[in-house]
């Protein structure tokens, strides 16, 4: 069997490299759990595009072929590219394939194709051809149904739903996949992990584009069941982790869950969760979090004070809550049954920034809130952009920090409820006019204060090169983008510090920055020095102090420059 991975990017759920979803382990583990002897070949879709052909022999081998696919968020992506319908079509048409079994899984399955923002998802019948099988119901158990049923692929029901403690055990069993992601082996791999499915705000029809009241009543996982998965990939090589499939963090382990639509967090099994978690996994490298609701925030401050705090005891720095915001317009917020209002809102930032806005050793705040807004839903007036960008600058004026914002126009999807609405007016070049602005004014604001010049920023990975620049990410939730100029010693894993910034990008240079390995571009991309000081420092022989850095620039530097230079005698 061949599964091909073409990237999922859910409201709880992300798979794009370096991010790896359930999907390919869950599926591949329910498929071990009842046939061990099958043989599965794992493959991104990046791979595909990179050698079609190879790719094609591979599959023409295979007894059956799957793709998992696709996005219901629309983003942009450094480490892949989430397939396309019509590559879809293109690359599972060829005539080769005309005899083997090929099924589509995931949401692009469930829930329709969903092709950019602004636009409607098109049904997952158009990609039927060239798809023979299209899983509207949990892949794992379908898959389950198919390998004890002797792979008779028509007696089963393609819509099956039905959960079950088994699909703990596919998590395990699943695990191994991992070692032929292409990211596997330079250790540049990060699980997400689910926590529950279904949303707690399902009993008022949750938000009006969101799919994921459509799960129906939220199913949470038993806590030994989510660890012991986690163990197991840890065991596999894995060392960071987000918990970030699920609606709202905070509410795992709820009391109230499905009973009420802002249940009660429940500290004790957060607390409980997280040290199990990091008891399994001594040496981890990366432990972050995703999804919480600001009204769940607002509503329980204590409880959420302490879910927090305790998140932060286990965790690792640089951490994003993602607060679901998507608009604060009220009569938005009314019309789409949005989460909060912006009261709500303002008050979980300050909560958050007031227990996570903490750092160490000059490194990145601990948790910070990060914010998304939508647009394109029912009720938007050209007043809507007034109400968001107020907002925002509100945050600025009262020196709040969110760690970053998400902008995003809304693909309608069947079955919610804004598929039959009637939708902003908005035209795409109003859209990224106000994107910009926010870029301009907000996000240059807010991105120094989250790493202000000095800022280490640890264990970042090469993600390519871009002309004379490196771009670096740090392995995490929503991590900053770095730009290094290119220097003597090509970087793979390094520490970084800032020394500058842009609107969505930091400029770093390596850390301990060492000014016998520093070239001319490095030098001169440090603010203050400039062209005629970087070829100084430049010169024939190598500046052996701080002072006689000083001494050749004719001015003191910084004191978080400084801090970042070591010196190493000749």
């Amino acid at each position: 069997m061949v599964i091909v991975d073409g990237y999922v990017d859910e409201p709880t759920c992300l798979g794009v490299p370096p991010y790896i979803s359930t999907y390919p382990r869950y599926i591949a583990g329910a498929i071990w759990t009842h046939s061990p002897k099958t043989e599965i070949i794992y493959q991104t879709i990046d791979q595909v595009r990179d050698n079609r052909e190879g790719a094609l022999k591979v599959w023409q081998s295979s007894d059956m072929l799957m793709l998992i696919a696709g996005m219901i968020v629309p983003g942009k992506y450094v480490g892949g590219t989430p397939i396309s319908v019509n590559e879809s079509k293109k690359f599972f048409s060829d005539l080769r394939l005309i005899d083997i079994p090929k099924f589509l899984v995931g949401p692009w399955a469930k829930f329709g194709c969903g092709l950019q923002g602004g636009k409607l998802a098109l049904s997952s019948d158009v990609l039927s051809p060239p798809f023979d099988f299209i899983i509207t119901g949990d892949p794992e158990i379908v898959m389950a149904d198919i390998a004890q049923n002797d792979w008779d692929f028509d007696s089963v029901d393609l819509g099956h739903t039905e959960k079950s403690r088994e699909i703990e055990e596919f998590g395990i069993r699943g695990a191994k996949i991992l070692h032929q992601h292409p990211f596997y082996s330079r250790g540049y791999l990060i699980c997400e992990i689910e926590t529950y499915r279904g949303c707690p705000r399902y009993l008022t029809g949750g938000c009006s584009f969101c799919v994921e009241p459509l799960f129906g009543a939220p199913i949470q996982r038993e806590m030994i069941d989510i660890v012991k998965e986690i163990e197991s990939l840890y065991n596999h090589g894995v060392r960071a982790f987000r918990i970030g499939k699920q609606a709202d963090l905070f509410t795992y382990g709820s009391k109230e869950m499905g009973e009420i639509e802002f249940p009660k967090p429940n500290p004790v099994a957060i607390e409980e969760l997280f040290s199990k978690i990091r008891a399994v996994t001594p040496e981890i490298n990366v432990l972050h979090i995703d999804n919480v609701n600001p009204g769940t925030v607002a509503r329980h401050p204590e409880e959420s004070k302490q879910v927090a705090k305790s998140i932060i005891k286990y965790h690792t720095a640089g951490d994003v809550a993602a607060f679901g915001v998507e608009s604060l317009d009220p009569e938005v917020i009314k019309r789409n049954n949005l989460k909060a209002t912006a009261e709500e809102v303002l008050s979980a930032i300050r909560i958050l920034n007031e227990v996570g806005g903490s750092r160490n050793d000059f490194g990145l705040p601990h948790l910070l809130p990060g914010l998304n807004l939508l647009y394109g839903l029912p009720g938007e007036t050209k007043k809507t952009v007034d109400y968001n960008m107020g907002f925002l600058q509100e945050l600025i004026n009262e020196g709040l920090i969110v760690r970053r914002i998400n902008i995003r126009q809304v693909i309608g999807f069947e079955g919610t409820r804004l598929s039959g609405a009637t939708r902003s007016k908005m035209k795409r070049h109003q859209f990224f006019k106000h994107k910009e602005a926010v870029r301009d004014q907000i996000d240059r604001v807010m991105i120094k204060r989250v790493a202000p010049a000095g800022t280490i920023i640890r264990s970042t990975f090469l993600e390519l090169q871009k002309g004379n620049s490196y771009l670096l990410r740090q392995l995490g939730t929503y991590p900053l983008l770095c730009h290094m100029p290119m220097g003597k010693v090509t970087p793979d894993i390094s520490d970084v510090f800032v020394i500058d910034h842009g609107p969505r990008s930091l400029t770093v240079l390596p850390y301990p920055f060492q000014p016998k390995d520093a070239s001319l571009a490095q030098w001169k991309s440090i603010p203050g020095i400039g062209a005629k000081r970087a070829a100084r420092l430049k010169g024939e022989k190598h500046p052996q102090s701080i002072e006689d850095i000083e001494s050749r620039i004719e001015t003191d530097l910084p004191e978080w420059l400084k801090r970042s230079i070591k010196i190493k005698p000749d």
